[in-house]
Parts: structure tokens; sequence; C-alpha cells
């Protein structure tokens, strides 16, 4: 299974919101438009990524049960937060996602409800483009609109395992499996990380095997994970 199998999961996960927000906010027909960047009073919508060149000494910390402050967790640090998404260099695909963040951040800016969905579906549009700040910016906000999903911060574990930000990528990949820990794809993906990335960490690694199986048993793919990882 590995990463490749996990991709193509995470790419359902990913059409599956995609399909939901089609669903509740259907896209109207409009002209087509060269806009390449919009500003909203909330979000500027734009291709130019913000590079940062340290970010440290601060964590994700849980204040309330419905309040989290979301930063860097301590030794951690982006060099840029630039990468190559699916868009980069198309230009027409590059506007096709700048045109569908408008489209949500509109919705987003007068949503009641699902304000989670739609937070998480501009971070992927983000994605696209290779824009991991704005990305990053859109899944803190799913975060804080839904305390109790886990689809933000395993986006959020795999954005920071990405820019190189592991520590923060750990918290974010196991807050999910405790919030939804009946979802073996989170665990799944946890597991991956930590036996990929931090496989000293023997203690953080047994009692995430330990609370995998409490909750999804001993599956095949959860024996596959523990004899890859114990190969001298």
């Amino acid at each position: 299974m590995r990463k490749t199998q996990m991709f193509v999961i995470g790419g359902v996960l990913i059409i599956l919101i995609i399909g939901a927000v089609q669903f509740l906010y259907p896209r109207s027909a409009v002209s087509p438009t060269t806009s390449t960047a919009t500003s909203t009073t909330e979000q500027n919508v734009s291709t130019t990524t913000i590079p940062v060149t340290s970010v440290t000494n601060v964590k994700i910390t849980q204040k309330s049960p419905t309040a989290y402050s979301i930063s860097l967790s301590e030794g951690d640090t982006v060099v840029s937060w630039d990468f190559k998404g699916a868009y980069t260099g198309n230009p027409e695909l590059v506007t096709k996602a700048q045109d569908e963040i408008k489209r949500l951040s509109g919705l987003l800016a007068t949503a009641t409800s699902s304000k989670m969905i739609l937070s998480v579906s501009v971070a992927n549009q983000y994605e696209l483009l290779g824009d991991g700040k704005n990305q990053y910016d859109y899944l803190k906000r799913a975060i804080q609109a839904n305390t109790e999903n886990g689809l933000p911060w395993h986006n959020l574990g795999v954005l920071m395992e990405r820019l190189g930000a592991f520590n923060t990528a750990r918290v974010a990949y196991e807050k999910s499996t405790h919030l939804q820990p009946q979802f073996q794809f989170y665990h799944f993906a946890y597991l991956e990380f930590l036996t990929s990335r931090m496989k000293d960490d023997t203690a953080v690694i047994e009692n995430a095997f330990a609370f995998a199986e409490e909750n999804i048993g001993k599956t095949p793919y959860l024996s596959e994970l523990r004899t890859e990882w114990m190969k001298p």
C-alpha cells in the first residue's frame, strides 16, 4: 500500500469534499475571465506566496475544547512555503483554481454552516497551485470551524510533512486519529509518517500502533507496516 495507495485514498477524500461542495453550492454559469487575483476583506487570493525563513518556538496547543492555537511546533522551520502543485506552470488551470477560490471564498464569507468543508475546499485549491502559506491558513480556518473533524488535521499533517516541518506534522496526523479513531485511513497515514520520518522514536510508534489496533483491529496493513518498520 504505502505512499502510492495512500495518495489514491487521499485523492478520494478530496474528491468527496469537492463533490460535497458542488452539491451544497453549485457553480453558477459565468463568462470566461482572465482575472488572476482577487482580494476580499478576509483573504488576498493570488499565486504569490509568502516565504518564511525561520519560524520556531511555537506549538499546537488546545486552549479549550473548542479553541485551538495552531502554529508550528518547537524545532520546526519552513524555509519556503512554495512547492510544485498539480496546476503549477499551467496558466489555464491556474486561472481555473483562482476562479474557484474566488467563488468559494465568497460563499465562505457569508456561510453560517459548512465553514469547515468550504475552508478545506479552498485549501485544496491552494494545494493545486503550490501555495502552502494560503493552504495552511485555510486549514487553520477549517480546524477552528469544526474542532471535531479529523480531515483538516490530516491535511495539515500532509502539508507540514511536505514542507519538512515534521514535529508539526506528527501532532496534526496524531490529532486526526484521536478525533475520528474509527477511520483506518488516518491511522495508516500517521503510522506511515512515523515509520518513515521518525522510525527511531520507538515509544511514540508503539503507542500509535496500540491505539490503531484498539480502534480498527489488527489489520493486515498494520502488520505490514510494523514488519517493514522493524527491518534492520
